[in-house]
């Protein structure tokens, strides 16, 4: 239960201590009459956020090839090698149904008695996001049966995602067609601990959460998601211009970052995860030192960054023992944001759109992939003390028009698209890295390598399969159906490989 404690501490932190019952995930789902809806949605939302800023991030981070396991240490080579189980990730699942699902639904339930629709879009649009991380984790997920029951003792059937995916965006529609303007709708405030209140920004976040899910369709429903996404454009839907994040951080016990606190601080700030070669390379290849820098702490021994090849913790050519001081770590910082959307994957999406589908001139395409550049670098070089504004603005101006400049109007959309899931797979590294595992199987960029990085004829950046791979040099695409519903649920599907891919992933590797 210490993630419940580490929640509990947040929420009370925050002053919305009246969440606090709602946080036991052994609580009976149909007996939350005493909790008022206003207190229930903080916890939902904190509840995400701990799961997607915490272990999905290291499950991302080392499956998108940004972070491996350290040398001298175990703690992460099941995730590393892809030797991962039904018990890996059933903590997760079990939090994420028991409690963000479960507060949403509630949310939901009881605002949309009240005509409150403010919180009704709220939940939806929260409910609705989690819905998808689940699908695209497991592929078949509970879903329309999975928050009725008491007591946990239904068996709520399985749904293929393709189905959940048409699902959500009922969902979403139906909960902006709601009367968003009525002045008797109570503003949240303080108890939307993402954006204060602000409706606005919760309507760009569910224009922006629809880009996503049907840009995922791309090679599947390419109809569909073109469909989608020229509605979209044709209704002028706004998109997010901020970054839809959790920052209510402070360096104390139970109020960190998730990250920080269950992967750093428990380990005496000596994380067992060090630079992937596999992101070295391409850094390093483009000159990008700035990012490598303010991204990760640079050895102690000196001689600038060192990486290993992913899932090289065995590497025989280190002394037998040997810790991983002499590599470069992940920075973590205690208060650091938890993104669970950021602006910088909202402007990449939309330059995926414009370029896709023509929604929009050439003009409007480089502008979102420059912006989505920009802020990134900005976001990192937030802790470059040394620089000033204008030396920033210099740096980011180089590289947005030379080593990442947007390829030529005219040029074929492969090349776009190459180069949009390329810089957002370097973007979104550490904060969002499970969205950049989800987009390389969706995509297939940066492209995969038939040879080891010491290879003459290794590509900086392409990936590489884990050398202590347990797979037969098959990549991973999903998580395993938890434990804790093999063991309940008999209406869970036959357990798949880890190897075997989601519904939407279909694309043969591109060079």
């Amino acid at each position: 239960m210490k993630r419940v404690a580490y929640i509990v501490s947040l929420i009370l932190f925050l002053g919305l201590s009246g969440c606090e019952g709602w946080l036991d995930v052994n609580q009976n789902p149909n007996n939350p009459a005493s909790v008022e809806y206003q207190m229930v949605l903080p916890s939902g939302i904190t509840s995400v956020m701990y799961v997607m800023g915490g272990r999905y991030q290291v499950l991302g981070a080392l499956w998108s090839q940004h972070w491996t396991q350290s040398l001298g240490a175990s703690q992460y080579t099941g995730i590393d090698s892809y030797d991962i189980n039904s018990s890996s990730f059933d903590n997760q699942f079990g939090e994420l149904y028991a409690g963000a699902l479960k507060a949403f639904e509630y949310v939901r339930t009881e605002s949309a008695r009240e005509n409150e629709w403010n919180y009704y879009l709220i939940a939806t649009v929260m409910q609705a996001y989690t819905f998808q991380v689940l699908a695209d984790l497991y592929d078949e997920i509970p879903f329309s049966e999975a928050l009725a029951g008491e007591d946990g003792s239904m068996a709520p059937h399985y749904e293929k995602g393709q189905d959940i995916y048409d699902s959500l965006i009922m969902r979403i529609d139906k909960a902006l067609d709601k009367d968003l303007d009525a002045d008797e709708l109570e503003n949240p405030g303080s108890v939307d601990v993402l954006f204060d209140g602000d409706m606005d920004r919760w309507i760009e976040f569910a224009n922006t959460l629809k880009l996503k899910i049907y840009l995922r369709q791309t090679e599947v429903r390419p109809e569909v998601a073109r469909q989608g996404i020229e509605a979209l454009y044709a209704e002028d839907a706004e998109f997010l211009s901020v970054d839809a994040k959790f920052e209510h951080f402070q360096n104390q016990s139970g109020q960190r970052n998730p990250l920080y606190e269950t992967e750093i601080n428990a380990f005496g700030n000596n994380p067992n995860l060090i630079l992937s070669r596999t992101l070295h390379s391409y850094l390093e290849d483009n000159g990008d030192y700035y990012r490598l820098d303010y991204m990760f702490y640079t050895p102690q021994s000196g001689g600038g960054h060192k990486s290993l090849v992913q899932g090289n913790y065995n590497d025989p050519e280190e002394p037998t023992g040997t810790n991983s001081s002499g590599y470069s770590k992940p920075i973590v910082l205690p208060a650091a944001p938890v993104y669970l959307l950021s602006y910088t994957e909202a402007c990449f999406l939309q330059a995926e759109a414009i370029t896709r589908y023509h929604v929009a001139d050439y003009a409007d395409a480089k502008e979102k992939y420059d912006d989505g550049l920009r802020e990134a670098y900005l976001r990192v070089l937030s802790i470059a003390s040394g620089l000033s504004t204008d030396n920033k603005t210099d740096l980011i101006d180089g590289f947005i028009n030379n080593e990442y400049r947007f390829p030529t109007d005219g040029s074929p959309v492969e090349e776009f698209i190459k180069s949009i899931i390329t810089q957002k797979w370097v973007s979104l590294a550490g904060i969002q890295s499970l969205e950049t595992f989800f987009e390389h199987n969706r995509t297939h960029y940066p492209a995969s390598s038939e040879v080891l990085p010491d290879n003459e004829n290794y590509e900086p950046g392409e990936f590489t399969i884990s050398v202590n791979n347990v797979t037969s040099g098959r990549y991973p695409k999903r998580l395993l159906f938890p434990e804790s519903e093999i063991s309940t649920n008999p209406n869970t599907p036959v357990v798949k490989s880890v190897w075997e891919t989601i519904w939407w992933d279909i694309k043969s590797d591109t060079k």
